[in-house]
Formats: C-alpha cells, structure tokens, sequence
C-alpha cells in the first residue's frame, strides 16, 4: 500500500513537472506589434553577430580559430532562435511570416556551417581560391534573397493586416555598409 501511494505520488509530481516544462517552452503573445517584435529581435540577435563575423574580414585575426569561433556563436544564435520561434504560438492573420522567419534562420544556420567555413578556409589558405570564393558569396546572396523576400513578403502582409507601421531595421543598414565595405 504504501509503495502504491508513493509511485502515485511520484507519478503525480512528473505529471506537474512535465506540464510545468511544456508551459515554460511554449510562448503565447496576443499583440500584433509585440508579436512582430519578438521575431524581428530574434532575427536581429543573428545579426548582431553576424556583423561581428563580417567586421572580422576587413581585417582577418591572426588565430583562425578566432573567426571559426564566431562563425559557431551564429549558429548557436540561429538555433537558438529557431527553438524561440518554434515554441512561440502562432497569432491570428500571421500569414506564415513566422515560418518564414524560421526558414531565414535555419538558411543562417546551414550556410554559416557550410558555406561560411569554406569561406574562411579559403581567406587563411596560403593562395585562396578567388574563383570559389566568388561562387560561394553569388549562390548565398541568391538563397538569402529568396528565403529573405518570402520572410519580408509575409512579414508585409502581416503589418498591412494588422495595421502596423513597419520601420527599417537599423541594422539593413550596418549590413549594406559592410557589404559597401564602409
């Protein structure tokens, strides 16, 4: 009797555990604005170090492992992110820019774990593969165009629904500059 009555109550403080952690994991927020906010600032934490990789190209750190270390805090960022927007609970009239949202971090998260370490490779090789490296940075700006445009597209058809102003990212601009080379 008593073993009975302790793995019912063993049974019951899982239960309440498990229920706990599964509220914990889901997010739930109702307003429009907010909503675009919370998105708009997990896209904004890649970027943040994304321009950190970037400004470590005008002038390469001596160690390549500096760079390469970088380049793993933007995966880990992107993935991260992707587990926030996954467990955020889908709004009335989002028009898939969550998805969306999701599908611009998880390309973030590939093409730094593929693309970019080729990259770097290429800027600490001995006679770096121009050609390659040219290829490499052509494709990236395509895909990124693409899944980016889908992103925006929703993320427009959201803001008009729900009537929101949408403003410029400041940091459109941090990476138009860095891609300027300013």
């Amino acid at each position: 009797m008593m073993y009975a009555m302790l793995q019912r109550t063993l049974l019951m403080l899982m239960l309440v555990v498990g229920f706990v952690g599964l509220n914990a994991q889901s997010m739930k927020i109702s307003d429009p604005v907010k909503y675009n906010d919370y998105i708009v600032e997990q896209q904004n934490h890649i970027g943040d170090e994304l321009l950190k990789l970037i400004a470590m190209f005008d002038a390469l750190p001596e160690d390549q492992t500096v760079a390469t270390d970088q380049l793993d805090v933007i995966i880990s960022t992107a993935k991260t992110s992707i587990v926030n927007l996954n467990n955020l609970k889908p709004i009335a009239n989002e028009f898939g820019m969550k998805q969306a949202a999701i599908d611009l971090f998880t390309f973030y998260k590939g093409t730094m774990d593929t693309d970019y370490r080729t990259v770097l490779d290429q800027l600490y090789a001995e006679t770096p593969d121009m050609e390659l490296l040219q290829g490499i940075l052509v494709k990236i700006q395509e895909e990124e165009a693409a899944v980016d445009q889908k992103f925006q597209g929703a993320q427009q058809k959201f803001s008009s629904h729900h009537n929101i102003q949408l403003e410029e990212n400041e940091r459109q601009q941090e990476f138009d500059d860095a891609e300027e080379g300013n």
